[in-house]
């Protein structure tokens, strides 16, 4: 493998609750004259899947705790954000520097637990994280496999910070129909010599290139097709999983 393309599909659609992703990306695989492959990769934001799975909050109908107003109080926000935060959360891992870091109900420990401001019309509400990534991906997968007649993968991907870098990436929250992790632990580096603990997080890599043409602000570019990638059906390994325990964490 020398190359990939990556395409990002032109012209979808603002995106409701109720609507249906699947055929929304088949109209705009039409309208954009697309030729779709076996084995393509289609790379969709969470936000579309979020928007469409009704996941919005709205912050007036949410009650707060003293707990969450305390916290509020200390990192200058709204306790109703915070509170939201909270519901969304396994634990609270710092409000160190007036950054709320969670561990998410997923597993994934982020900033504010995903919740999300940006990009929606009622200022008002906010914006979860899926509830079940997995089922959303396994279900687009189905669907677009069915209507496409082609055997594709999808990966679902958001935005994270990361310890000690600055700057966002995108990552896979979720997949169906790819193999997320590769474990290249017992082949030979190219000197013949046995590799002992190398893991790629093949899912996370091409939801990071696919955010290079998505973008982070106003690209509307929610899913981007990426073709050439070879092995993606030998095992079928839910990015969820890629996310690590405690106790095998090196950095927690």
């Amino acid at each position: 493998m020398n190359s990939l393309n990556l395409i990002a599909l032109e012209d979808i659609p603002f995106i409701k609750p109720g609507d249906d992703i699947a055929e929304i990306i088949f109209n705009s695989i039409n309208k954009n004259k697309v030729a779709v492959s076996d084995n393509d990769i289609f790379v969709i934001a969470q936000k579309i899947i979020s928007k469409s799975e009704n996941r919005y909050m709205n912050l007036d109908e949410v009650e707060t705790t003293k707990n969450a107003e305390k916290i509020a109080l200390k990192l200058n926000k709204d306790p109703r954000l915070v509170q939201t935060i909270i519901n969304e959360s396994n634990k609270i891992i710092s409000i160190e520097k007036k950054i709320l870091i969670v561990e998410h109900k997923l597993g994934h420990v982020c900033v504010n637990a995903g919740v999300d401001q940006s990009n929606i019309a009622n200022d008002n509400s906010v914006l979860l994280l899926p509830e079940n990534p997995s089922e959303s991906s396994k279900q687009l997968q189905r669907k677009l496999s069915h209507l496409l007649n082609k055997n594709i993968s999808i990966i679902i991907t958001d935005s994270m910070t990361r310890p000690f870098r600055y700057g966002v990436i995108n990552f896979a929250l979720s997949s169906s129909k790819i193999q997320s992790l590769i474990d290249l632990k017992g082949s030979n580096d190219i000197y013949g010599n046995k590799i002992k603990g190398t893991e790629v997080a093949l899912a996370d890599e091409l939801a990071a290139a696919a955010g290079l043409l998505m973008g982070q602000s106003n690209e509307k570019k929610p899913v981007v097709i990426i073709k050439g990638y070879q092995g993606i059906n030998e095992i079928d390994k839910d990015a969820v999983n890629l996310i690590v325990k405690d106790d095998d964490d090196l950095y927690r």
